[in-house]
Formats: structure tokens, sequence, C-alpha cells
């Protein structure tokens, strides 16, 4: 899910949840007559409470466990509503369609699809939008993208004054390679927007938010909402990296990230350049292409510090990591430390890689020895934040040995 667009359940979504457990008023006698021979099994009443305090603490895999429950006692409309919502917000807990889980979203798109077959009309729902609007996205996220934008639709149906539903169909219009339409669906984003007065944090959002970096790319599309080639350029540049974490990263560094000086040579300069606009956008598999350029183009140069190849191979590691390459990820990590033994980011990358192998023990190692090579307590400071922060650790934090870890160097930083 796009960070900036589909957020978790704020306080006014849960408001909008809740009424789903009690009877929506009927928009008419009939409808009123029809509800009232409608029996409510308490069971399911009360499982799913308990799943949507589940979903508002943001406790998804609970939130499931209860709504499942749910709709075995009693399948409504609300019910699998719920339920695909929990999915989907487990599912795109990442950040953005390309990482998010395909499981999550395939079930998201089951139990919506229950909901839908109850009722085509979605009437019991206040607000039907939220269901397509999710729904599309999950289709998108299995690769099903004519299902995403007949989802698009609906949601517009639902909500036709809300821009932000065209403006995800142009993104994925343009993954489509069909330029026309794309263009036509950020038209009508644009004119939704500035109808309601909203065009400028319209544009904004395309601006900061990575996934419509490719909105951005498009010349034609910067015309259109008004962004010259070199504000695109700087708003690239400036946009977060990363979707898992970044906001709390940046919170949390106390001093600038020590970087290693630029390359002289331009060809080199230029695909490491190339590689970091990649990563920032998340198209991590074009970033290690580009990375690896570089450095068989440093084999000719030799231009590279010994720092500057290590921070290199760190890059590469962290792209794999972000696709789910582990092992892959650990190959080039350990190429880092072979260049710069110290490198306490690498360490901390392979300990995320041996955590998504499910390889706890070295896990816990890697993180222990990269709390070790931190240069001061700024850095050990993130990195501990990080690690309890981070959802690859998920399953490593529940783990005698994490606690240890982070106790053990709790007096060498005092954490805010």
């Amino acid at each position: 899910m796009e960070r900036n667009s589909t957020q978790t359940i704020t306080g006014a979504l849960a408001a909008v949840l809740a009424a789903l457990l009690f009877v929506t008023p009927p928009a008419n006698a009939a409808r009123a007559k029809k509800a009232q021979t409608v029996k409510t099994n308490p069971e399911a009443q009360k499982l799913m409470s308990e799943g949507l305090g589940s979903l508002q603490r943001g406790e998804y895999s609970a939130a499931i466990s209860s709504l499942n429950k749910a709709v075995r006692k009693q399948g409504t409309v609300s019910s699998y509503f719920l339920l695909g919502w929990a999915h989907y917000q487990r599912g795109f807990k990442q950040g953005v369609v390309e990482t998010a889980d395909r499981d999550d979203a395939q079930s998201a798109i089951d139990a919506y699809g229950m909901a839908i077959g109850l009722d085509p009309k979605l009437s019991e729902l206040p607000d039907a939008s939220r269901l397509y609007f999710s729904l599309a996205l999950c289709d998108e996220a299995v690769e099903s993208y004519d299902r995403a934008l007949e989802a698009y639709k609906s949601a517009l149906k639902a909500a036709p004054n809300k821009a932000l539903i065209p403006l995800h169909a142009a993104r994925l219009r343009l993954k489509m390679k069909d330029e026309d339409k794309a263009q036509s669906n950020l038209d009508m984003a644009l004119a939704k927007a500035r109808k309601s007065g909203h065009e400028g944090a319209l544009i904004s959002l395309v601006k900061r938010d990575p996934a419509f970096a490719p909105l951005l790319a498009n010349a034609q599309m910067r015309r259109a909402m008004g962004i010259t080639a070199a504000q695109a350029q700087n708003d690239m540049i400036a946009s977060n990296a990363d979707f898992r974490g970044e906001e709390m990263r940046d919170a949390v560094r106390d001093t600038p990230a020590r970087t290693a000086p630029a390359a002289q040579d331009p060809a080199v300069t230029e695909k490491i350049a190339q590689g970091n606009l990649e990563a920032k956008f998340r198209r991590y598999q074009n970033a290690v292409a580009a990375y690896n350029e570089a450095l068989a183009l440093n084999q000719e140069k030799m231009t590279l510090s010994a720092a500057q190849v290590a921070s290199i191979y760190e890059k590469i590691g962290a792209s794999y990591n972000k696709i789910g390459s582990a092992d892959q990820a650990i190959r080039s990590l350990q190429k880092s430390l072979q260049q710069n033994p110290m490198n306490a980011g690498a360490e901390y990358q392979i300990a995320l890689a041996y955590a998504m192998s499910g390889k706890t023990a070295q896990s816990l190692h890697a993180l222990k020895e990269s709390f070790a090579n931190c240069a001061d307590p700024a850095e050990l400071r993130r990195l501990v934040l990080l690690a309890k922060t981070d959802v690859e650790f998920e399953a490593v934090r529940d783990l005698p040995g994490f606690a240890q870890i982070t106790a053990d160097v709790s007096d060498r930083v005092a954490l805010r």
C-alpha cells in the first residue's frame, strides 16, 4: 500500500469500521423491513468486535484469526470486508504494491469477493469505495491488472469525488504501457482535485511518494502537473528512499549519514547515481544492475576507494534484501565486509537477510556484530531502534537472545 495514500487504520476509519458492528440505518422502509428479519449471531458479533479491536491496534494476524472465526459463525458483508481489510493491511505493511505479500493480497481478494457475492451493492458498508480501492491494489499485487482497473472503476463509482482513485489508475495504466489512458486518468484526478481545492496537495503527494515516480519521469505528465524536469529531479532525490521504516531511520539519525568521497571518474559516478535513483524508487533489480555496472567500470578505472566499493556492495545487498533474495544479499554484503570489516550497516543487512531466511541464530550473531561495529552512540542508537521496528526481525524479536543483545548495549547509549 502506498504510504501516503493507503494508510493503516486511523481514528476516522476506525469509527467507520466500528459502525459495521451495528445495524446500518436502512435507506428505505423496504430495506428496513428486510434488515429486521436478519438475526445476528452473538458469537460472530463478539468475534467481529475482537477483530476490530486488533485492527485498531495494528495486530493484523490476531485480527485475521478472530475474523476468520467470525465468518465461520456468520458470514456477512461486514465480516468478510473486515477480514479482507485485515489481510490487506498485513500484506501491504511494507508500503507498496511491488513488495506486498501475495498470499495476503489473494486472501483479501477472496474475502472481498465473498462480501460482493453476498450483496453486489455492498449496501451494508458505510463506504464501499474502501473495499474496491484496496481490492484494486490487491489485484495489482497479484498482477491481475485488468481486474485491478475494474476495481478502480467501481471505487470511483462509489466515491466519484476522490481524486486519489484515478491517480492510482494512472499509475497502473503507465505500468501497463498505456500512456494515453494513463494521461486521461491523471487529467481526471487533477480535475477532481482542482474542483475540491486540493490540486496542490495531490501534486505534492505525487512529488513526495516514490510510488508515483513513473508519473514524474513522464514528460507529458509532468507538464500536466506543472512540474519542470529540474523540479522532478530534486523531488526524486528528496523523497523517502525506503518504504520500510525510513521515517524512523531519519528521525533517529543524530548526525548526517557518513558517505564515502565521490568517485572522480564520471562514468562510474553516473552509474552509482543511477543505482541510487533506482533504489529510491524501489526498482531494486535495476539498482543492482546499475551498481554492478559501476563496479565493472571501476575494474578498469580503479578510482573508487575500498570504502566506496564496500558501500556499493552494501547497497547491492540491501537491494537484494528488499526483493527477498536473501542468499544473494548475503554474498554481496560479505564482499562489503571484505572491503570494510567494520561496516556496521553491512552486518545489520546480513542480520536482516538471515532473519528473512529463518536462520535466527545467524541473524542474532550478525546483529550483535553490527552493534559492536558501530562507530558512535548515534549509529548504535539508530540500529537498535531499527532492530526493534523493522518487520524482517518479527520472528527474531521474541527470542531471548534478541532481548539479551539489546540489553547488553543499553549502557552504551541512552535510547530516546
